[in-house]
């Protein structure tokens, strides 16, 4: 059978070390050596890694049915159960029906009355703590605030921040990192090693969370018409979620959630703290609408505070990678893709392709002005994913971030450090691999 080409990889274990040891490098530099259709070997099993708009047009829309979750999405299934994150086929549709009402454009409108509101006391907790002289962990307020906004809006149950369950995430995450992706020598996950344990004891913890969330609502429903009352009773001709469904939706919910705005943002400060001039355009865009308070209408006006955004998805799209498997044999490429192939996307490799993207390591927002959007080529910038499965948060997620983004630099502006530097840490989703510490002045 005639196969892409492949990196040089160890005769017996293949290209193991390369995942293990730095993933994004590994295939960064493997897509530009070898091109946009490749092959890694794990030991026997081949990995078809894609890296070419059409391609991934193939296999996330036009070829859909035939792509399913890859078993890389095993491991999270122990933590997210079979929610509309890991879910396929009939359940799945059933799942997206269920969430569609809960992110039309009237659903989102009054969601953004809790993102102001959050964000306003974020912002004021903010200039205490610079009274007392301390600089902002942006990582952790980030994950503070939109755990508050995703549970407020759409559980009705506001979740505070606790230093624990952002230890519980990430280790969470980082157990599920190393089995998808960078360590198949591994026992079962029910074997009481440390390291199972520990993940088991995260589990637990969250789900403890996540159950205490559903008694609530079943106890005292104030808001019969959030996302959870909906997983309960639909209406229509839509069963209800069993016990075990509601749980994994709950969890797929709080953690995708939160976890991948609150990333995008991270890296938002990150980049405003090494361009200056980026976050006075952010600052020009916002005194413009005046000292009133912002409102969702603002969105229309605050277009480049999305540009930033989307250039930060860009260099740092929260979901980092994808994997899917084909039902049926099939062709792309001029390679066949034989059944039960395991292909792998890397939207953080597709959005610094050189072929799409001009100078595709620097920071420019610009990329992302109408005009410039316009010449994109398709399915050349997939931060939400694309096809029939797109992310049905990412209107949502767009409204709370520029919200959050435009209040912020409203009301400080961020010392610039130039020589600013935090390597990117690829667990599931892409975090900084250290905490984005800010310096911040009141304007």
């Amino acid at each position: 059978m005639n196969l892409p080409p492949q990196p040089k990889g160890h005769p017996i274990i293949g290209h193991l070390m390369g995942f293990k040891n730095d993933p994004i490098n590994f295939m960064l530099n493997s897509a530009a050596e070898h091109g946009d259709i490749l092959l890694f070997k794990l030991l026997n099993k081949k990995i078809y890694f894609l890296n070419n708009p059409e391609y991934i047009r193939h296999v996330l829309q036009n070829n859909h049915k035939n792509y399913h979750k890859s078993p890389g999405y095993r491991p999270l299934r122990l933590l997210g159960g079979m929610g509309i994150f890991t879910s396929d086929g009939e359940q799945w549709l059933k799942q997206r029906k269920l969430y569609q009402p809960a992110f039309s454009h009237k659903s989102i409108e009054t969601y953004s009355h809790s993102v102001i509101q959050n964000t306003n006391e974020l912002l004021d907790d903010w200039a205490l703590q610079l009274e007392k002289g301390e600089t902002i962990n942006a990582s952790r307020e980030m994950m503070k605030v939109t755990m508050a906004i995703i549970s407020e809006t759409l559980f009705s149950s506001k979740i505070d921040y606790e230093s624990n369950l952002w230890d519980a995430v990430s280790y969470a995450l980082g157990w599920i990192n190393d089995r998808a992706l960078k360590n198949p020598f591994v026992l079962p996950a029910n074997w009481p090693t440390p390291k199972n344990k520990k993940f088991h004891a995260a589990v637990a913890e969250l789900n403890a969370l996540v159950y205490k969330v559903i008694a609530e609502k079943k106890n005292n429903n104030d808001n019969p018409n959030d996302l959870l009352s909906r997983f309960m009773n639909p209406g229509g001709d839509l069963e209800g979620l069993n016990a075990e469904e509601l749980r994994d939706e709950v969890m797929t919910i709080f953690i995708a959630g939160h976890e991948t705005s609150a990333n995008v943002l991270m890296w938002t400060y990150y980049e405003l703290c090494r361009h200056s001039e980026v976050e006075a355009k952010i600052f020009e865009e916002v005194t413009k609408l005046g000292d009133r308070e912002l409102n969702y209408a603002d969105l229309h006006e605050l277009e480049y505070t999305a540009q930033v955004l989307n250039e930060v998805m860009r260099l740092y799209p929260p979901v980092w990678h994808m994997g899917r498997q084909n039902l049926a044999p099939d062709e792309i490429g001029g390679y066949e893709i034989p059944t039960g192939s395991h292909v792998r996307i890397s939207p953080l490799v597709l959005h610094r392709h050189p072929a799409y993207w001009e100078n595709p390591n620097s920071f420019d927002p610009e990329r992302f002005s109408k005009e410039n959007t316009a010449k994109q080529t398709p399915f050349s910038f997939i931060p939400f994913g694309a096809g029939p499965r797109l992310c049905a948060g990412r209107n949502f997620a767009m409204m709370e971030m520029v919200l959050i983004l435009a209040k912020t630099v409203k009301r400080f502006k961020i010392e610039t450090n130039e020589n600013y530097f935090v390597e990117m840490g690829p667990l599931m989703t892409l975090r900084p691999k250290d905490d984005i510490q800010l310096k911040l002045v009141l304007r």
